[in-house]
């Protein structure tokens, strides 16, 4: 594998989360550096790091935070990968910076590899180079990205993609793990391995599901399926009879679940289904009741089914997910 350092450009984009600007900087910049020097080995760098705006100027990130950039994307002519930042209001950054979806596309047909994060992926989807391929995203914006870019595959699932020279992740921290993804890449798996144990960072995260909340979005227009919406949340414990529910809104059952489906991309079932889910999440996650119980609360008298949707939604068994996100009090803590 090449050793030979490589140039790396990352993009600030207006209003960024500054982790997904540092923090994969960090990474890089640390791979054969700190694991050598608490080793008191000789540092061998295999990562030159700038980060750059369209104009050179401060990058304004969430919280009114100014990142000083080290130069303008015009002084790059080459360079060996680009990550894109979050760019959460895409329209405003094209607006102000017009020049950084060619940019992008001149570095990539002149052999970059191009990474972004979280939302940096509306981005990349702007030059049309993730057009016919998968990618992913912070699922709290998969809708808005689904209506902007439907030619794009979204596979909400993945923690990051990787799509040869194109790159993509999920969550802020989901960079962390993009960049480590991208050590081992670039630089194999003994290095990335040193990194993440320097770092105090997993590897090998793969699914964001876990961190997935349905949101239950009501914007769609169709103001039918929204009240057929709020009937189902309202009355998610009971058992649901969709006959009536479709005669309650003067339709058959069948156009029910066809508008319904339009509208929100599940049947009702599988809506009510992620609505236990949640329900269940949230009791879960206080800790102070069984998962029979639970199951009982949220409409269910079969243990073993609920417990097989609540993987398939979740990626994890209820007692996994009750681990992952534990009921904290003072006590726990300070033991």
């Amino acid at each position: 594998m090449d050793q030979s350092v490589k140039k790396v450009t990352i993009l600030g984009c207006y209003n960024a989360m500054a982790t997904t600007i540092f923090g994969p900087m960090d990474i890089l910049n640390q791979a054969g550096r700190l694991w050598n020097r608490v080793c008191h080995t000789p540092q061998t760098p295999f990562f030159d790091v700038t980060i750059a705006s369209a104009d050179g100027q401060p990058i304004r990130c969430t919280n009114n935070v100014l990142i000083q950039p080290h130069c303008s994307i015009e002084t790059i002519d080459r360079t060996d990968l680009v990550i894109i930042s979050s760019a959460t209001y895409i329209e405003e950054i094209l607006k102000r910076d017009p020049g950084l979806i060619p940019w992008i596309r001149r570095q990539y047909y002149q052999g970059a590899h191009v990474a972004s994060i979280c939302t940096g992926v509306f981005l990349l989807a702007e030059t049309g180079l993730l057009e016919g391929k998968s990618a992913t995203l912070h699922w709290g914006f998969a809708e808005m990205f689904r209506r902007k870019y439907p030619r794009v595959k979204l596979e909400l699932e993945k923690m990051f993609i990787d799509q040869g020279r194109l790159y993509c992740s999920a969550g802020v921290n989901a960079g962390m793990d993009l960049s480590l993804y991208l050590v081992e890449k670039f630089c194999g798996r003994q290095t990335a391995v040193q990194s993440a144990k320097t770092m105090i960072l997993d590897l090998g995260r793969e699914k964001q599901t876990p961190y997935h909340t349905f949101l239950f979005s009501k914007d769609h227009g169709d103001l039918v399926v929204v009240k057929a919406q709020k009937w189902i949340e309202q009355h998610h414990a009971q058992s649901i009879d969709y006959d009536r529910l479709a005669k309650k809104h003067n339709m058959s059952r069948r156009s029910l679940e066809r508008r319904f489906k339009q509208a929100t991309g599940v049947s009702p079932l599988g809506y009510l289904q992620q609505v236990r889910v949640e329900a269940a999440k949230r009791l879960l996650e206080e800790g102070s009741r069984p998962f029979d119980e639970i199951t009982n609360m949220v409409g269910y008298e079969d243990i073993s089914f609920f417990r097989k949707v609540f993987f398939s939604l979740t990626g994890l068994r209820p007692r996994e997910y009750q681990k992952r996100f534990p009921s904290y009090t003072v006590k726990n803590v300070l033991q």
